[in-house]
């Protein structure tokens, strides 16, 4: 049974706290099939803004497929291309574990600055996502963290009260912008880690 706190609602990062991965992996496996320079890739997707426009939602899967393919001069399948952008991703262990867990106490949100290749993929194959009530990925919502109006959107259509919920992030600058909405903020480092900082907000489970 909870023991008296003000937390009520809980709200998690996806990457890098439920869910681990290396975006370098998927640029590796596309300099290998289209047979070019990783950075190249790294560069095109990540430092030119084309990422950052498809988690925003401002272009969709197939648009920044095809404008990958014609910035790369490469051919590749729009299903080989998703197959390879999409394994980048595993377990991170114990997490699985402790939301199974804090779901019986609180409740459970996820804002996740991300795509929907990405998100689809991990919704079908991660069974962890299925215990979050509300979910606001980035390219959903139209806006990225550290954004306030990701934050703000969240809280609005959860209901939740900032100062009664706590969001969990391993980027200080994301935790931040979740603290200047009023929220209680835990930069995510281990499980351990997490969980002595949790009870130390006085959530108990």
């Amino acid at each position: 049974m909870r023991a008296p706190t003000d937390i009520k609602a809980i709200f998690f990062d996806l990457g890098e706290v439920l869910i681990k991965f290396d975006a370098h992996r998927a640029c590796r496996r596309l300099a290998e099939r289209l047979n070019c320079n990783e950075n190249l890739i790294w560069q095109e997707a990540f430092v030119s803004g084309l990422e950052r426009h498809y988690t925003t939602g401002r272009i969709s899967s197939e648009d920044f497929f095809h404008q990958m393919q014609q910035r790369l001069k490469g051919q590749i399948s729009f299903h080989e291309f998703a197959d390879i952008w999409n394994d980048i991703f595993w377990e991170n262990e114990g997490m699985k574990e402790l939301v199974e867990s804090l779901k019986k106490e609180y409740s459970l949100f996820l804002i996740s600055n991300t795509n929907a290749l990405h998100f689809d993929y991990l919704k079908s194959g991660y069974p962890v996502l299925k215990h979050f009530q509300r979910c606001f990925p980035s390219h959903e919502v139209g806006h990225r963290k550290p954004e306030p109006e990701i934050y703000r959107i969240a809280l609005r259509e959860t209901k939740a009260i900032p100062a009664q919920s706590v969001f969990i992030d391993d980027i200080p600058d994301f935790v931040e912008g979740a603290r200047r909405e009023g929220m209680h903020g835990i930069r995510y480092v281990s499980r351990d880690q997490l969980v002595s900082d949790l009870q130390a907000l006085g959530c108990r489970w």
